[in-house]
C-alpha cells in the first residue's frame, strides 16, 4: 500500500473510533509533516517504513529550525514522533506491516512546565461574582465556572455533560474524557444545589425545539461547544477586572493546586483530573513546594538565627 493512501485511511479510522477533533487535527498535521519528509527521501510505499527511516526523521526534527529561527521544542518533537508511532502501530494492526518499525523509538522527554497562573481565593471569588446571576445567561455562566473549578475538568468535558450523567442525590458526575474514557468525579453539595436550581428554573429557557439532554446549552438551545465554554471564561475574566490571562485551564490548575495545599492525597487528585500517569499530576506538587519554601523563609526561626562562628 502507498503511504499517501494509508494516511487518509488512518485519519478516517480515528474519526470512526471516536477520537477527539483535537487528536485528529494533531494526527493530520503530524502525518502531513512525516509524509513530506518521506517524499523528500523518495519513500512512497509502506514497506519503506523501517526503524532506520524513523530514526533519521527523529534526527531531522532535532536539527530543524522554525520560521522564527528557533529549534523545535522537545514537546513539539515528541508530539510529531508520537503521531508517527501511533500510525505505525495501526499499520501493523491492519497487517500492512509485519513488524512495528517505531516500537523501540524513544520519545524525547518533555520538560516539566509549572502552571503559568493559579488564582488565589480573592481572584477566584471575583471570577465567580462576574456573571450576573439575575439573568438566565449569567446563571448558566456561573454554573460553567463552578464546574471548572469544583471538578477540575476540561472545557470539552464540561460541554459533554448530559443530564443523565448527574447523580444529584449522591453528588457525582460521570465525565466523558479524552479518548472516550469515562470517570466519575465528586461535586460539592453547594455546587450541586446551584446545578439543581439551574435545571429546574433556567435550563428550559434556552431550549428551542429538540432537547438533546446536554446540561450546558447555548443561546440556540443546543450543546455549547468547548469554544463557547472558553468564550464564557474570557468574558467573565474581563468583567472581573483581573489583569491576567485567565483561561479554562486556569481553573483546572487552581483546583488541583488548592486541593494539594489543603492536604488531598496526590493519587486522589490524579483520579479527579483524569491523568493516566501520576507524573502528570506531580507538576502541581512543585507549585505547592514553591509556596512552602516561601513560607519557610518567612516564618521559620532558623532564618533569623545567627550564623555559625
Amino acid at each position: 500500500m502507498k503511504i499517501n493512501q494509508a494516511i487518509p485511511e488512518y485519519l478516517i479510522y480515528l474519526r470512526v473510533v471516536g477520537r477527539s477533533p483535537y487528536t485528529i487535527r494533531n494526527a493530520k498535521y503530524g502525518l502531513r509533516d512525516f509524509g513530506r519528509y518521506l517524499e523528500e527521501e523518495q519513500i512512497t510505499h509502506v514497506d519503506g517504513l523501517t526503524r532506520e527511516v524513523i530514526e533519521e526523521y527523529q534526527t531531522d526534527l532535532s536539527f530543524r529550525i522554525t520560521g522564527k529561527g528557533k529549534p523545535l521544542t522537545l514537546r513539539t518533537q515528541g508530539n510529531l514522533l508520537g503521531v508517527v508511532k501511533n500510525f505505525c502501530r495501526y499499520m501493523v494492526e491492519r497487517d500492512y506491516l509485519v513488524h512495528d518499525p517505531a516500537e523501540k523509538i524513544r520519545l524525547p522527554k518533555k520538560p516539566k512546565v509549572l502552571p503559568r497562573l493559579i488564582l488565589n481565593q480573592g481572584e477566584l471569588q471575583r471570577m465567580m461574582d462576574a456573571p450576573d446571576i439575575r439573568t438566565n445567561q449569567g446563571y448558566r455562566n456561573r454554573i460553567i465556572l463552578e464546574l471548572l473549578y469544583d471538578c477540575g475538568i476540561r472545557r470539552a468535558e464540561v460541554a459533554r455533560i448530559k443530564l443523565a450523567d448527574l447523580d444529584l442525590e449522591s453528588g457525582y458526575i460521570k465525565i466523558h474524557g479524552k479518548g472516550s474514557k469515562e470517570r466519575v468525579v465528586p461535586v460539592s453539595g453547594r455546587v450541586f444545589n446551584l446545578i439543581g436550581s439551574y435545571i429546574e428554573m433556567i435550563r428550559h429557557t434556552f431550549l428551542q425545539g429538540k432537547d438533546e439532554g446536554y446540561l450546558i446549552l447555548n443561546r440556540w438551545g443546543g450543546k455549547m461547544n468547548e469554544n463557547g465554554i472558553w468564550a464564557v471564561v474570557k468574558r467573565c475574566a474581563d468583567l472581573s477586572g483581573i489583569k491576567k490571562n485567565i483561561t479554562t485551564h486556569t481553573f483546572r490548575h487552581t483546583c488541583a493546586t488548592h486541593m494539594l495545599k489543603h492536604g488531598a492525597p496526590i493519587r486522589h487528585v490524579q483520579e479527579l483530573l483524569g491523568h493516566e500517569s501520576l507524573e502528570s499530576t506531580q507538576i502541581y506538587t512543585r507549585v505547592t513546594i514553591n509556596d512552602l519554601k516561601e513560607i519557610h523563609a518567612r516564618c521559620h526561626p532558623s532564618e533569623t538565627m545567627m550564623e555559625m562562628r
